[in-house]
């Protein structure tokens, strides 16, 4: 039967400690693992917990900002969300058109060359 490790209990201190190199040096979560001996999952929960801008940190705001500008996220908008998917739908269709119209062709030219038809006639199936 194998023992279970105990959960290491790290002071608030310490943990203020590490996010304060974290944030003003940069790394990943896992390089700042391996320097403080601290688990990466123990490191991501103290992010969450501690924001770049937590007033416990206290960081300058140059290091705020220049943390925020090389992490920033890209939140959009429902609205320009909608207007990227429409601008999407519209290439696609555009592609299809094109695709439609080459097979189109290619059938004229199959229909010229053989001398049959290959088209169906129109007209309603029962």
């Amino acid at each position: 039967m194998t023992k279970r490790k105990s959960p290491r209990v790290y002071s608030e201190v310490f943990k203020l400690q590490v996010l304060s190199d974290y944030y003003t040096h940069g790394g990943s979560q896992a390089a700042m693992g391996r320097k403080w001996n601290v688990e990466g999952n123990s490191i991501r929960q103290w992010l969450k917990r501690w924001p770049v801008d937590s007033k416990a940190l206290s960081l300058p705001s140059e290091v705020i900002s220049s943390y925020r500008m090389e992490h920033q996220e890209t939140k959009l908008s429902n609205e320009e969300i909608l207007l990227n998917r429409i601008s999407d739908l519209e290439r696609a269709l555009e592609l299809e058109k094109l695709r439609s119209r080459a097979l189109e062709k290619m059938i004229q030219i199959a229909e010229q060359e053989e001398g049959i038809s290959i088209l169906k006639k129109g007209g309603a199936r029962q």
